[in-house]
């Protein structure tokens, strides 16, 4: 089917705001930490992070209560604190601060624990005798970098989907123009959040920097996966209803073309020889 300017322009602008949404939603869903129990409870089911915490933990510990020995503190951390929605709440400002440190929040301010902060984690009043404890999480240079292209995607795109959305208005589309940049648009927009919440934070990150705590964001993500791909199928499949609308509205215009240039020519010559 013959694409007219009109119909380019639709379709930039739909690719546009698909990439801006996309970029949005990625940035909403693991780029935006949260002190929520949610948030943390979902970080937390990485075993690899419970393990890292959990061995920190212990080894400050475990010097003041004398009579818990290393294997019951990580045994109990493990299964009330670290792997429990409840132990999700305790856990909620080192989870929040953790999360803020390794996409480049607080690059310059390491995560410590005092010994205060440690008593509701270890249930142990006499945590309270720990000296200062570093956490030994670090920025991420891939999250950092991707935290950022996502900030200035999302402004750029909608910028241009709004300028082609206008230009397009302006040459005074035809239905069949507008139907089909709908439709194209739906299925810019499945593809978007399939893209940018599971292919780039489940996939794409840990694929080139698996570190322990690399891994937080594909948890983040991996929750609301039910939500990006019951939404990119309704998407899709109204984008493709919209498609198949457009090309039969042009096929009905091109097939009443002959029959009426037929009688305007009947009318000119209405002899037969």
């Amino acid at each position: 089917m013959e694409r007219s300017l009109a119909g380019v322009l639709f379709l930039v602008a739909g690719v546009a705001f698909s990439l801006s949404a996309g970029a949005w939603w990625m940035q909403r869903i693991a780029f935006t930490p949260d002190e929520t129990r949610d948030t943390t409870a979902a970080i937390l089911e990485d075993p690899d992070i419970r393990l890292e915490l959990n061995t920190v933990i212990t080894g400050q510990a475990t010097p003041v209560t004398p009579e818990i020995s290393a294997l019951e503190m990580s045994q109990t951390l493990e299964e009330h604190i670290l792997s429990t929605r409840a132990g999700a709440a305790v856990m909620m400002p080192v989870i929040y601060e953790a999360h803020r440190r390794i996409i480049g929040l607080r690059d310059d301010d390491p995560i410590e624990l005092t010994g205060q902060d440690l008593i509701p984690i270890v249930r142990d009043q006499r945590a309270a005798a720990i000296d200062t404890l570093p956490l030994p999480i670090q920025p991420i240079g891939v999250l950092k970098t991707m935290r950022a292209v996502l900030g200035w995607t999302i402004p750029i795109t909608a910028g241009i989907g709004l300028l082609a959305l206008a230009l397009g208005m302006i040459t005074r589309p035809d239905r069949r123009d507008f139907l089909r940049g709908l439709g194209e648009f739906g299925l810019a927009l499945a593809a978007s959040m399939l893209v940018f919440g599971y292919l780039l934070p489940v996939q794409f990150l840990t694929a080139i920097d698996n570190r322990t705590w690399t891994h937080a964001i594909p948890r983040l993500a991996l929750r609301t996966l039910p939500v990006v791909l019951g939404t990119a199928a309704i998407f899709a499949i109204g984008g493709t209803l919209l498609l198949l609308t457009s090309r039969s509205s042009g096929g009905r215009r091109q097939s009443s073309m002959p029959l009426s240039v037929a009688r305007y020519r009947g009318g000119d010559n209405p002899g037969w020889g």
